[in-house]
């Protein structure tokens, strides 16, 4: 979308603004107060999964992060690979 594109898109809003966004000012002045968003602690964020990773949704189960099955794995690997170069 270019800028034009979003000016002209931003004046016809002007002049004709979204139902939704109407029916949000009539409410407010009604006196409707919106719901505070719940802001998630830093653990809540550490114990989410990235984002477009399917856990639990198709049985699948949650990942475990193993530190130190990965250290000696690549001490193993590095160990092997120093035997044989």
């Amino acid at each position: 979308m270019t800028l034009a594109e979003t000016e002209h898109i931003f004046a016809y809003w002007a002049e004709h603004p979204p139902v939704y966004l109407m029916v949000q000012a009539i409410a407010r002045m009604l006196g409707w107060k919106p719901a505070e968003p719940a802001i998630p602690s830093l653990a809540d964020l550490a114990a989410m999964a990235p984002p477009g990773l399917a856990v639990g949704a198709l049985g699948m189960p949650a990942p475990v992060l193993a530190v130190e099955m990965l250290r000696a794995r690549n001490q193993a690997h590095l160990s092997n690979r120093r035997s044989s170069g």
